[in-house]
Formats: C-alpha cells, sequence, structure tokens
C-alpha cells in the first residue's frame, strides 16, 4: 500500500510539471494555427548531431483585446509552477516574464495599448555541452 501511495505522488509530480506552460502553449499554437498573427520563429541545431539546441519564437497580433486577456490570464495561471516570475504594469503596458529550469524555458509577454506580444525561448542544452547518451 506504502509504494502505491508513493508512486501515486510520483506520477502526480510528474503530471504537474508535463503541464507547465500548456494553456500558453495552447494559446500560441491556436494563434499560429489560425494564421491571424505575425509569427517569427528559429531554431538553432547541433552542426554535428542536428539535435535541437535552442528554439525561438515570436509572435505579435494587434487589436484583440480578447486575445490579449486571454495570454494575462493563461500566464497568470501558471505563475505557481514556474521557478522564476516577473511582472510591471504601469501606464497602460503590461510585461509578464515566467521562466522554467528543466529544460530552460523562458516566456515573456507584453501588452501595449492594442499591440499583444509573445516571446518563446527554450533552451534545451547550453552551446558548446554535449549531452550524455
Amino acid at each position: 500500500m506504502r509504494r502505491l501511495l508513493i508512486f501515486a505522488v510520483l506520477l502526480i509530480a510528474a503530471v504537474a510539471e508535463c503541464s507547465a506552460q500548456q494553456r500558453i502553449d495552447e494559446l500560441l499554437n491556436r494563434e499560429i494555427d489560425g494564421g491571424t498573427t505575425v509569427l517569427k520563429m528559429a531554431v538553432k541545431r547541433d552542426p554535428v548531431t542536428g539535435e535541437i539546441i535552442k528554439r525561438v519564437k515570436e509572435f505579435t497580433t494587434t487589436s484583440n483585446r480578447q486575445l490579449a486577456k486571454e495570454f494575462v490570464e493563461a500566464f497568470e495561471s501558471e505563475r505557481d509552477g514556474v521557478d522564476g516570475w516577473e511582472e510591471n504594469r504601469s501606464a497602460g503596458v503590461v510585461q509578464i516574464t515566467a521562466v522554467w529550469t528543466n529544460p530552460k524555458r523562458i516566456y515573456t509577454m507584453t501588452m501595449a495599448g492594442s499591440t499583444l506580444s509573445v516571446f518563446t525561448q527554450t533552451i534545451y542544452r547550453e552551446d558548446g555541452k554535449k549531452t550524455s547518451k
């Protein structure tokens, strides 16, 4: 019984970790697939192995207050599960940065007037470091 309880707790912890930033990613993917936004994306790969080292996405849209509200709510819903959080609100500008450490993910949302920008960076491996297999 005790082993079953330990297993259940570990399973719940793993699922909670997997769902970190999930709501933000779902919103991003929905908007990217919809094609109504400006998106810039870059992927850096290891030249030898082809393994992805870093992925960067930058998403911008204007005049969509409902979408901006959804992103603010998505970021705020992730607040308890992040490893780092910075929030600035002043004169009609909202900027929130959320950081997770494994893998390292930095998500920044900026809402200024009618413009919403979301910048995501996922670092799977620091440059110059080899992964062990």
